[in-house]
């Protein structure tokens, strides 16, 4: 095998490389340089195949990074976005592993994040575990987090704030109850809140 073109693209700084006279793959300077990859030069069939594995590892943590630099994401939510991307499992396992290296991805960070940002929204305990399951934090983390950033205590308290905020709007205490009770809080928190109020 033979590395028959480096062809610089006009779009964006990658170049297209051919094998054979055949579009093979496409890459940065960066990895030219790196792997050595220039017209002319003889490759077996392994080379290439590094190559090939090589590129989309990067690529795939350069997506990672990306991504990550714009929002916080759960371990599941990243691995989700590589796959959309059509990543290999290989390159996304490796992808993963970076993130993890730099603290990129960290669920049990996020799950704080998550449930300070929630509590300020006034969601119930409930909702919030589901939703950090549903984004793929293991429930263990879930159970912690909640436990020490978001005890019963805490949502009989956020239970008092709507019951200031609602009172007006619902005139009977069981229609209260029941607003409370479909929100996800738990039927004797609403209890002790109205209770104290």
């Amino acid at each position: 095998m033979v590395i028959t073109g480096v062809v610089k693209r006009k779009k964006d700084s990658k170049y297209d490389v051919f094998v054979d006279g055949e579009y093979a793959f496409t890459c940065d300077v960066e990895v030219l340089l790196l792997l050595n990859i220039e017209e002319g030069k003889e490759i077996t069939n392994e080379q290439y195949k590094y190559y090939v594995n090589f590129i989309e590892s990067k690529n795939a943590k350069d997506y990672a990074f990306k991504l990550l630099s714009r929002k916080i994401l759960t371990e599941k939510q990243l691995t989700d976005r590589l796959k959309l991307k059509g990543f290999s499992e290989e390159a996304i396992d490796k992808a993963l592993l970076k993130a993890k290296e730099y603290d990129y991805i960290n669920d049990k960070s996020y799950a704080k994040l998550f449930v300070e940002e929630k509590i300020r929204s006034q969601y119930s305990r409930k909702r919030v575990y589901y939703e950090l399951i549903k984004r793929g934090v293991k429930k263990d983390i879930a159970e912690e987090v909640l436990e020490a950033l978001y005890p019963f205590e805490k949502e009989i308290e956020v239970i008092k704030q709507i019951i200031e905020k609602k009172r007006k709007s619902y005139d009977e205490v069981q229609k209260l109850k029941r607003y409370l009770y479909t929100n996800g809080f738990e039927i004797e928190n609403i209890e002790k809140a109205l209770n104290l109020t």
